[in-house]
């Protein structure tokens, strides 16, 4: 089936002089016709257009409400209207709605018409290669990424299998040493447990909602972090001290996610803080960028220059018991939840600095979210 155009005039006279000028910027192409805005309906609900050609005033209503229907029913032909000079600012809400282009009812419209129709065209078909470049392009980011993270587990499930394998090959014959079998079952179960945090890592990474529209407050975030993280700093004497302005307004982030990420710091900066030594957490409104810049630190010994490009891809880790998939499980929540998540050049006195920027919930939510007591 051939392209078609719909153009729909009213004003027969305009119409037959519209339609001779897209008949010849449109070689092959069908030119339906539709003087009323139930006649275009009609047309539409018939056969799919690749072109609309709308005028504003019509017998039984206007272009603009033709437009509004179309786009919601996620149409999104190009579309031109053909306006008079007095509405021109009609033609401005036009282009608010979806509208690609207009031209003015003026001497010598009618030679800049087929033109406008090719630009119209050519920029939607540009912006369509483009979009299937950018699918493309993910489609191969994701098959890279899964490909790295198949590598990447098969190392790290295969060296505890390795262990496990081998107890059970050995057991047999040792069964009644019992210095064997305590030994080699607290390696075995040391490393089955390995498997389960990997695997549950993975999940994690997995399944991070889309961006959340919850209102949240950081003192709520922060508190249920704090509490997950709790039986490892009272483990090492850590604890955290937090300098926060009073009324800190809501955030806009879905809880759970924002939760992990910040319990993702949290656990990294005990694994690496001091026995004894403080993880700050300070907070500040960036009003310009519409964030709540959260800033996370420990006292340990830093992130040498050479990894800090390393640090957010998987199975990275310094650590020696280490899995590395904890800070890429919290920049795959930061990706996905619209939150800014960076590290920050070597603070003075040393340790590792995570800079998270929440954005602020929009004015009557945070209002409503600030009324309320901190949980």
């Amino acid at each position: 089936m051939s392209n078609a155009a719909l153009l729909v005039e009213d004003n027969s006279s305009h119409a037959e002089l519209i339609a001779d000028e897209l008949e010849t910027a449109l070689p092959g192409w069908t030119l339906d016709r539709a003087p009323t805005l139930a006649d275009a309906r009609r047309r539409m609900a018939g056969r799919a257009y690749e072109l609309f050609v709308f005028d504003f005033r019509l017998p039984d209503g206007d272009g603009i409400e033709l437009l509004r229907e179309v786009r919601a029913q996620g149409v999104t032909t190009p579309t031109i209207f053909v306006t008079t000079a007095s509405s021109a600012k009609l033609a401005v809400d036009a282009m608010k709605l979806g509208a690609d282009d207009y031209i003015v009812k003026e001497e010598g419209y009618l030679a800049v018409l087929p033109y406008l129709v090719q630009e119209v065209l050519k920029r939607h078909r540009l912006a369509h290669e483009r979009q299937q470049l950018e699918d493309r392009l993910q489609r191969a980011e994701r098959a890279a990424t899964l490909g790295y993270l198949a590598s990447g587990l098969a190392h790290h499930i295969n060296n505890p299998l390795a262990t496990i394998r081998t107890f059970l090959q050995l057991l047999p014959t040792n069964i009644d040493d019992p210095e064997f079998r305590t030994k080699y079952l607290e390696m075995a179960l040391a490393e089955s447990e390995r498997i389960r945090d990997l695997v549950k890592d993975i999940m994690r990474a997995a399944t991070v909602p889309q961006h959340g529209h919850e209102v949240q407050r950081l003192e709520s975030i922060l508190d249920r972090a704090e509490e997950g993280v709790g039986g490892a700093m009272q483990a090492k004497g850590i604890v955290c001290r937090r300098t926060l302005p009073p009324s800190l307004p809501a955030v806009e982030a879905h809880g759970e996610a924002a939760t992990c990420l910040f319990l993702t710091l949290l656990q990294n900066a005990v694994r690496f803080a001091p026995d004894g030594s403080t993880i700050d957490i300070d907070a500040r409104v960036d009003h310009e960028a519409g964030r709540l810049v959260t800033t996370v630190r420990d006292h340990g010994p830093g992130i040498p220059s050479e990894h800090r490009e390393k640090i957010f891809e998987p199975f990275f880790t310094t650590a020696v018991d280490g899995l590395g998939m904890g800070l890429f499980v919290a920049s795959r929540i930061a990706d996905l939840q619209d939150i800014e998540l960076t590290l920050e050049d070597a603070p003075p006195g040393g340790g590792a600095a995570f800079r998270v920027g929440l954005k602020l919930a929009a004015a009557p939510a945070r209002a409503r979210a600030e009324a309320q007591p901190a949980a």
